[in-house]
């Protein structure tokens, strides 16, 4: 054992949790290091139960181990009380597979999945010894790599990033790989990233960049041996990707941008791989996975398929639509399986209207009806308030879903059932690449306002409905991130060096250190979220090309004023929002 090693394991009895970075989980990866041809690692900015748990960082993580030589591990940000214990002690950030340091890494690659773990990228950063801001780095450092949704704004974190990738990195991985494995010194690594279509070095300016799109969606990228986690993680479960994109075209949805056009995998080859990873793991619960999995056109096949093999597999279906839930519903019915999802997103049609959500009340109580029908005993259930043009009787109408969904309940279970309705309330955040991307955040005291008459009005004895209302400090500051300029990251590294970490845990949020972070830079929080932006404008991330043209955007904004619907190309005929362009096309199962 040598003595970071010895160092390490002298600290772990003394931290919460220290399951977190032990390693050694089933189905994780070891190379010898005298023979892989590079050493990659992967990370997830947040706590290590977060991170194990996402699907594109497995993806990637065996994509490396399995189709290169180099080899790939990984890091999470280590909890406070670690990190506190890494620096008295002198530890830097190392990867769960060789307790070898994370900067001694030829690439460090970074998922963003939201806002709120910006300031863990520099905790993570400042752990692994590596300096903060990329000009910095020197021939000894990592090339710091980021990639995933938030890189369709990457200004924000621009300063402390080399490079980004943009979009789907499947298709990518690989020839990345194969810079790190055949160039020798940061710098010419450097210059073929930077000729790389899809990949963003800011250093260079702001240069267009297209999103990269994995246009095969092919199975084989579908990891067969995930890893296993030792500690709790929020997703015990097996998972198979049935479908990527959405052409839904809800105007406030990042991802039903991002992520377009839609692609799905057939039935046949969802069952073989979901097979595939219940055997290895050992989980008896499998997740179709994809942003709206009853969207799904092969769905009744795949889950007859995969219930012939496995008949008492719990089955999971996130995110169900309202208007195709039902019958996905029916399919899936499982007496293991008490709680299912579905999203409104809102109450009333004018609203609905107005983000272009194609569902009417008859649909939303009839997934309701169903859900219970089929022996669900839990229904959870999202709306969004502080949405462009809302008024008051879109927060009321909230509040009598509730009702009415409980009703519809104990019509169908019985007065004295026990079921619950779960109401949650999000606050409306705007995204780039969105109809919504003008728009501002409605004020806070309008969202406190909305929430109080929410909690107010919703009945709740019984216990049969439960309200879930997101707290306004954190949506805020997500609201000013998520649209900042490069000039946010300055306010970033402030917040981070007055203590800020862990943004999204309320237990670790520290309001006062960012509200005096945008105030030294002669900027307000509140003032950054609602900010208006003009039609005509540029935007600071008008250089990362989504796929779907500006103009066409601009008209979803537009038709969202005139409370006007735009259909759904799948059934309705091409929108023309540019994301089939070239050899890319929506292609579905059925």
């Amino acid at each position: 054992m040598n003595p970071l090693e010895h160092t390490i394991e002298s600290i772990l009895p003394g931290v919460q949790k220290p399951s977190r970075y032990i390693g050694g989980e089933p189905n994780q990866v070891v190379k010898d290091p005298a023979t892989a041809t590079a050493r990659v690692v992967w990370s997830y900015p947040d706590a290590y139960e977060i991170g194990i748990s996402n699907q594109a960082l497995q993806i990637l993580y065996a994509m490396v181990n399995e189709r290169t030589g180099a080899w790939a591990e990984r890091a999470y940000c280590p909890w406070p009380d670690m990190a506190d214990a890494m620096r008295r002690e002198g530890v830097p950030l190392f990867t769960l597979e060789s307790w070898r340091p994370v900067r001694d890494a030829d690439m460090w690659g970074i998922t963003l999945q939201h806002e709120l773990c910006y300031t863990n990228v520099l905790e993570m950063l400042d752990l692994a010894g590596v300096p903060l801001h990329a000009e910095e780095r020197t021939q000894g450092d990592p090339i710091v790599i980021g990639g995933g949704p938030c890189a369709s704004n990457p200004e924000p974190l621009a300063p402390f990033f080399d490079a980004f990738l943009i979009g789907e990195a499947e298709d990518l991985v690989e020839r990345i790989v194969e810079v790190f494995e055949r160039l020798p010194d940061r710098r010419r690594r450097m210059l073929a990233l930077a000729n790389m279509p899809n990949v963003y070095v800011p250093s260079l300016g702001a240069h267009l960049v297209d999103r990269a799109v994995y246009d095969s969606f092919d199975i084989a990228t579908q990891p067969s041996k995930p890893i296993v986690p030792y500690a709790s993680a929020i997703f015990n479960r097996a998972s198979v990707e049935v479908m990527r994109g959405c052409t839904r075209g809800c105007r406030f949805c990042h991802a039903g941008t991002w992520y377009r056009p839609v692609r799905e995998r057939p039935a046949a080859e969802v069952v073989e791989a979901g097979a595939k990873v219940l055997d290895c793991t050992g989980y008896d619960e499998l997740s179709f996975t994809s942003l709206a999995t009853s969207d799904y056109t092969d769905i009744d096949d795949a889950i007859a398929g995969i219930k012939a093999i496995h008949p008492d597999l719990h089955l999971t279906l996130p995110s169900n639509r309202v208007d195709t839930g039902p019958i996905a519903m029916s399919a899936a019915a499982n007496t293991r399986q008490a709680s299912i999802t579905i999203a409104p997103e809102a109450a009333t049609q004018r609203m609905r209207n107005i983000i272009c959500k194609t569902i009417d009340d008859e649909m939303i109580d009839g997934a309701v009806r169903a859900a219970f029908e089929q022996g669900y005993t839990s229904v959870k259930t999202y709306f969004m308030i502080g949405l462009p043009g809302e008024t008051h009787d879109e927060v009321q109408a909230i509040v009598d879903f509730g009702v009415r969904a409980r009703d519809i309940g104990r019509e169908v279970l019985g007065e004295q059932a026990r079921f619950t309705v779960h109401v949650s309330a999000s606050n409306f955040v705007p995204k780039p690449h969105t109809a919504f991307q003008w728009e501002g955040m409605a004020p806070r005291v309008q969202l406190l306002l909305k929430q109080s008459f929410i909690r107010r009005s919703m009945p709740r004895g019984g216990g049969q409905i439960r309200l879930s209302l997101h707290d306004p400090t954190t949506s805020m500051l997500e609201g000013a991130l998520s649209r900042g300029g490069r000039h946010t990251a300055r306010v970033i590294e402030r917040a981070w060096r007055s203590g800020a970490r862990f943004d999204a845990w309320n237990e670790l949020h520290d309001a006062a250190a960012w509200h005096d972070a945008y105030a030294q830079e002669g900027l307000t929080l509140d003032g950054e979220a609602e900010r208006v932006f003009g039609e005509f404008e540029p935007l600071p991330w008008d250089h990362i090309r989504s796929g779907l043209s500006k103009e066409f955007l601009l008209d979803e904004l537009w038709q969202s004023r005139a409370e006007a619907i735009t259909g759904d190309c799948r059934w309705d005929g091409c929108t023309d929002c540019g994301a089939c362009l070239g050899p890319i096309r929506t292609r579905v199962m059925k």
